[in-house]
């Protein structure tokens, strides 16, 4: 069972390629890696400046940010892990509690 958060992910913004590792999601690195590199070397033949290709690089991170758990869901989908509910709470504790709370309550005939 895995609870992923729906929102923004403030660690795929600032580590992007940590994260991904760290989920193990192989193709969103390889598009980020593959992204990064093409932009980089586009900025370096064209000759943009520093502070262009740092914002470009900040977008770049601000997308993985704000897609980074729906390319998690999606990983975990593809891994057999089918999702089952949506809970609305503040932290993943609260989440799991939620959670089970609903599940052991008996079903009423």
């Amino acid at each position: 069972m895995v609870f992923v958060k729906d929102g923004f992910s403030w660690p795929a913004f600032f580590i992007p390629f940590v994260w991904m590792i760290w989920h193990r999601l192989w193709l969103a690195l390889v598009t980020y890696v593959v992204v990064a590199a093409g932009l980089a070397g586009i900025g370096y033949l064209s000759g943009f400046p520093d502070s262009l290709a740092t914002l470009l690089g900040l977008l770049i991170n601000l997308f993985f940010g704000l897609e980074g758990n729906n390319f998690r869901r999606r990983s975990l989908a593809r891994r057999g892990y089918h999702e089952v509910a949506d809970i609305v709470a503040s932290d993943r504790e609260e989440a799991a509690w939620r959670y089970f709370a609903v599940r052991q309550q008996p079903e009423s005939a």
